[in-house]
């Protein structure tokens, strides 16, 4: 009761205590809100990522299946070719369900300006697989897929349907073809493709599912109840050998929890999880290093009020009552520091949402939980009642005497020597993250100086894809494209335009198998060796880019549809099947089915980076876009990406391309018109955030640490005042103490720097995958890290320097006299 009754005024006193050394308090409170709420903020993105539940039914039972090459030098998580995933769907038992999710996108005509809206075509089974409830209506039944269902996210229902709560039943025409709204859905299911418009359910032909060689599909399967990823896993394996040996589609297997590829992505999306580790690792040091910190600053605080307690315990205050009032001031520290730092975590949500990946469920939003929070304050109290209560309660348990004493000089020497090492563990940390910052810095300034093999400056980008029911034949198609060709061709300030399929940066993937004639078909284990890059391009694609001509010709206008079938070849594609040999006049088929066709190289240009600037070339044939091959509506290679090259501001261009456009067809959507060099910017914007991130973590940390370092000096030059002026009334020359001042801080510098360079070697192996043309152990930038922060100690030692050199003899022999 007692204690109840003196809870308020331990607060007041708590309270006065903080007030009267401000410096102390607004220093340890703000270095405390830094660290915690780094923290915070990178705990909150990793819950939201990895520990967050899923928004679906049965998430323990959901995978997805991959193609993995992986054994064959290839990557270990491909799309499936459509015969490949009917052979798994008719063969494997430890799915309960099993749908493929097929990217598209469909024009949206009537009742408004045409659109052109992001979707998926897959099995009605899909939402029975993955557990999505509708918010209105119903999803997929078994029969939809013939009566032109589709089932329509909430974002699209809200922005182009006006959220009409009757829209389910009505009919929406898409691709020219009325398709009946059957449900709303959330934003949730993303995978693999991000969000999406709509989800039209689809009887694939058969000709599409006996397709072999293009890799378009994504697979999403639920387990049977019982049945372990680990015996899916073996019973998957088992039917790639048996159809190898059936010389069928048997590409190996990887079976891999859903959120696993939700976080890791496929082969053309970055993987999210090396950022998660290396934040994790930064803002772990960041959060060290405040302790630290505030770690001398209470060890300093305890020692100057070695006094004060021992005078209040003389006086008859009680040692519970004493460590009582240290706990309320400790606490109340602890408390601000932790309302700081969850206010700054908070306010940094906005920006580290970014970093969510785009096949996450949009329920997947930062937020703080339990987990956070727990952490937070347990590393807050910790660090104050550890270094503050504790070693100003052993001063409170001390006699007066001895306080007045030679114990005193014991303990602070003591306390001199932890605060030491305290600074020591601090610079070395404050290295490991300069070092990691450091490294992705000259990693950056690699990226930026690749050459992309292509000239995005002044070049406009609109995507202008065609509906199958408008344009069913080639022929309509062909005419379309020269017509919007020749109309923006002759717009005022444009210098060229071409269509192509895939621009470099926009869509990653494409690919195709490559049979080089003349050259044995190799087996299916071997086939990814054989894949290239597909590309259907127009006339002027290349000369608007600028890619440069290595030998031969660009396509042209001689490339008809009833010409000889020709393609264009990138570097990549001669060194791996032509490395010795003239590549021209050479004939290759690539893709099956419909598309394999025997086409003749006529030109070699020069490597795009197509899949991002720090992506190696991958072989890539050039196709003319009026001799492509297709297999009906659902191949991905109609061109649709029209590139413009503008004398001016291209985005200045964007109204009058648009209007050419309608000229031609009025209900044909034109849509991303953008800048191309937006889309450079965009596939940086990952490296970006992560250079800022761990730029400003790394920052934090040599501001912490200069100010460790100047508080130890500061205190140590208060404590040796009496040494000081005896050294000075002795003779010593000012330069002589300062000297003393810098050497000792250089000293303690030199020892954390050495540390955490051993640490640096160790631990910036862990962020290799970022690196791009940078060593892991790069020696020069270990010299700049040891260079910055001698510098850093060098001006953190010379204000008490100056200090120490000012000191009067006279004034200091008296001090404490």
């Amino acid at each position: 009761m007692t204690m109840l009754i003196d809870l308020p005024r331990d607060f007041r006193y708590a309270a006065r205590s903080l007030l009267r050394t401000p410096g102390f308090t607004i220093v340890a409170v703000v270095v405390l809100a830094l660290g915690i709420g780094a923290t915070s903020a990178i705990l909150s993105l990793v819950s939201a990522v990895w520990l967050k539940p899923l928004p679906f039914a049965n998430e323990d039972r959901l995978v997805s299946l991959w193609v993995d090459l992986s054994s064959v030098g290839g990557p270990a998580r491909l799309e499936a070719p459509p015969a490949t995933y009917t052979a798994w769907r008719q063969r494997a038992q430890s799915f309960e369900e099993m749908t493929p999710v097929a990217p598209a996108s469909v024009n949206l005509t009537g009742g408004g300006e045409p659109e052109r809206l992001s979707a998926v075509r897959t099995t009605p089974n899909l939402f029975a697989t993955i557990g999505l409830a509708p918010i209105l209506g119903r999803t997929f039944a078994p029969d939809d897929g013939a009566e032109e269902a589709v089932v329509v996210s909430e974002r699209f229902w809200m922005r182009r349907l006006g959220g009409d709560p009757n829209i389910v039943g009505r009919t929406i025409t898409l691709d020219g073809s009325p398709h009946v709204v059957v449900g709303i859905v959330p934003p949730d299911f993303r995978f693999p493709f991000g969000e999406k418009d709509a989800f039209i359910a689809t009887v694939f032909p058969q000709e599409l599912l006996a397709e072999q060689g293009s890799f378009i599909w994504s697979v999403v399967a639920k387990l049977r109840p019982g049945v372990s990823i680990e015996a899916a896993q073996a019973e998957m394996n088992a039917i790639s050998a048996t159809l190898r040996a059936e010389n069928g589609p048997g590409q190996p297997v990887l079976v891999a929890p859903l959120r696993d590829s939700l976080v890791r992505g496929n082969l053309t999306s970055r993987d999210i999880r090396p950022t998660l580790i290396g934040l994790l690792g930064a803002v772990g040091l960041v959060l060290l290093i405040a302790c630290a910190n505030v770690a001398n600053l209470m060890l300093a605080r305890a020692t100057v009020r070695q006094k004060e307690f021992a005078i209040r315990k003389a006086l008859g205050a009680a040692r519970g009552r004493v460590l009582r009032q240290l706990l309320t001031e400790s606490g109340m520290l602890a408390g601000l520091g932790v309302v700081g730092g969850l206010g700054l975590a908070a306010a940094c949500f906005g920006y580290l949402t970014r970093l969510l990946p785009a096949t996450m469920p949009a329920s997947s939003t930062l937020a703080l939980d339990w987990r956070v929070l727990a952490l937070t304050i347990g590393a807050a109290l910790l660090t104050v009642l550890l270094f503050g209560v504790g070693p100003a309660f052993v001063a409170a348990r001390r006699d007066f005497g001895a306080t007045f004493g030679r114990a005193i000089g014991a303990h602070g020497a003591k306390a001199r020597r932890l605060r030491a090492a305290l600074v020591v563990a601090e610079v070395a940390l404050t290295v490991v993250l300069l070092a990691g910052a450091g490294l992705l810095l000259r990693s950056y300034a690699a990226v930026l100086a690749v050459d992309p093999g292509f000239d995005a400056e002044r070049v406009l980008l609109v995507d202008t894809p065609l509906s199958p029911s408008r344009y069913p034949t080639a022929a309509d198609r062909d005419a379309f494209y020269h017509r919007v060709l020749e109309r923006v061709r002759a717009l005022p300030g444009v210098e060229n335009a071409g269509y192509t399929n895939f621009a470099p940066l926009v869509i990653k993937g494409g690919r195709s198998v490559t049979f080089i004639e003349g050259r044995p078909r190799p087996a299916q284990a071997e086939m990814f060796r054989t894949i290239a890059q597909d590309r259907g391009v127009s006339p002027g694609y290349f000369e608007t880019l600028r890619v440069p001509l290595v030998s031969g010709r660009f396509i042209d206008a001689r490339d008809t549809r009833d010409a000889p079938l020709v393609a264009v070849v990138n570097e990549a594609m001669v060194r791996i099947h032509w490395p010795d040999e003239e590549p021209l006049g050479k004939q290759f088929r690539f893709g099956l089915g419909d598309m394999n066709r025997l086409y003749t190289v006529v030109g070699v240009v020069g490597d795009m980076r197509q899949d991002g600037l720090d992506a190696p070339s991958f072989p890539e044939v050039y196709a003319p876009l009026d001799q492509l091959g297709f297999i009906g509506e659902f191949n991905l290679m109609w061109p649709q990406e029209l590139v413009v090259r503008t004398s001016g501001d291209p985005a200045a261009l964007g109204p009058a391309v648009r209007r050419a456009v309608w000229d031609i067809d009025a209900d044909q959507p034109v849509s991303s018109v953008r800048p191309f060099s937006d889309v450079v910017d965009a596939e940086l914007a990952g490296r970006n955030i992560q250079l800022t991130l761990l730029g400003a973590f790394a920052a934090l940390a040599v501001v912490l640490a200069a100010v460790g370092l100047y508080g130890t000096l500061s205190y140590t030059v208060s404590q040796s005042t009496n040494e000081i002026g005896l050294r000075m009334a002795l003779g010593a020359r000012a330069q002589t103490v300062v000297g003393k001042v810098v050497r000792s801080a250089l000293g303690t510098a030199a020892l954390g720097i050495g540390l955490g360079l051993v640490a640096a070697y160790a631990l910036t192996r862990t962020i290799a995958s970022f690196l791009y043309e940078v060593s892991p152990t790069d020696p020069a930038t270990a010299v700049a890290v040891a260079g910055v922060l001698l510098l850093v100690s060098g001006l953190a030692a010379f204000v008490p320097a100056r200090r120490a050199a000012s000191i009067n003899p006279v004034v200091a022999l008296r001090a404490d006299g």
